[in-house]
């Protein structure tokens, strides 16, 4: 349960069970919500999200080892997106990685604490390196909208319009110490705070009272997540886990081609150097009665299956359903019309397109 229950409570929130994470599924406007994400600030409870802290004076070294992009070069305030991979290449785990300046810290989906805590362990008898689960110590509220920036200037008295995605500082926020990282969601300006559980409610409440002017307002999961698929982002665990390689996800940016070796590097550097990935993560203009269920089958005009949906909403912003899907390469060109099935039942048709459908200043 996150620890900011009782305030969700009293907002009105709506809990749908959403992933098992017991976050607000809406507060009872989800167009309202989404407005917030597009034009003002969105303040977005996340505190499942696994958070893990690395130290030790090979922590660095080892981690480096383990991951897809270059952690060894990062500096005190600096963060990075990284994955944990398999043999294949495929996703494990993604990650954001920041140094604190005593440690790594490690932001993660909920899903993977587990396997990625009891695999970091295994190296903490090699000496000098330790890793800490403090998933239940912080809180993690996450600031998203083209307004997110004033509302931390004003919130800390220091400007961040400028911080490059990953930038990391502590402050005071709240009268609380407040680890504060840019991280951009659903395609518009963000921020993430990882808050004490304890200053948790203060500091939820801080926020919006002092947001009211820059139009803040408490945002559940429904909004964000149409805000995240306009902006073709993908969801680990739902675009992105086990069955796909990271660089068909569209994570070229979470690795690094110079920092030496990790698991599932010989796939990822053929991918890179000699070709491309066999399928993509595209965008698919859906027309159809429904929105289309994750898992539902794509189908070229010869007939040939050449991918499936792995998320899917109907946009606000475009007042149509919208969807992400892996889609074989040969038929990626934009415009390329595909048949959406589910057994032996056709569901509507569908067109490739880009990402994001909807473009923001961000």
């Amino acid at each position: 349960m996150t620890p900011l229950q009782q305030v969700h409570e009293g907002l009105g929130a709506r809990f749908a069970g959403q992933d098992g994470r017991g976050l607000p599924h809406d507060y009872g406007d989800v167009r309202g919500e989404y407005e917030a994400i597009r034009g003002g600030v969105a303040v977005i409870d996340l505190s499942p999200a696994s958070k893990l802290m690395v130290g030790g004076k090979n922590s660095v070294q080892f981690i480096n080892g383990l991951v897809t992009n270059d952690v060894k070069s990062l500096q005190a305030g600096d963060g990075v997106a990284a994955a944990f991979l398999n043999v294949q290449g495929k996703v494990v785990a993604l990650c954001r990685f920041y140094n604190t300046g005593d440690h790594l810290l490690l932001e993660l989906d909920a899903e993977n604490r587990e396997q990625v805590f009891k695999n970091l362990s295994r190296f903490v008898p090699a000496g000098e390196f330790f890793v800490t689960d403090v998933t239940e110590r912080y809180a993690l509220v996450s600031l998203q909208g083209p307004r997110a920036s004033a509302l931390i200037a004003e919130l800390t008295g220091q400007p961040t319009a400028d911080a490059p995605m990953y930038k990391f500082s502590e402050r005071t926020l709240a009268d609380a110490p407040t680890f504060i990282a840019t991280h951009a969601r659903c395609g518009e300006k963000g921020f993430d705070l990882f808050v004490p559980v304890e200053a948790a409610p203060r500091v939820w409440k801080a926020v919006l009272g002092r947001g009211q002017q820059f139009g803040a307002r408490a945002v559940g999961q429904q909004a964000l997540e149409i805000a995240r698929i306009e902006a073709g982002v993908p969801r680990e665990g739902v675009d992105v886990n086990e069955n796909y390689i990271l660089l068909e996800a569209g994570y070229d940016d979470a690795v690094s081609y110079t920092k030496g070796c990790y698991l599932g590097q010989e796939i990822i550097a053929r991918i890179h150097w000699r070709g491309q990935p066999a399928k993509r993560l595209m965008g698919l203009l859906v027309e159809a009665d429904e929105v289309p269920p994750r898992g539902t089958e794509l189908f070229a005009a010869d007939g040939k299956r050449v991918g499936e949906v792995t998320s899917s909403t109907r946009s606000i912003a475009l007042d149509r359903v919208i969807a992400l899907g892996y889609v074989h390469r040969y038929y990626l060109a934009p415009g390329t019309e595909l048949t959406l099935k589910s057994g032996e039942s056709e569901l509507g048709r569908a067109k490739v397109t880009t990402t994001p459908f909807v473009a923001t200043e961000q």
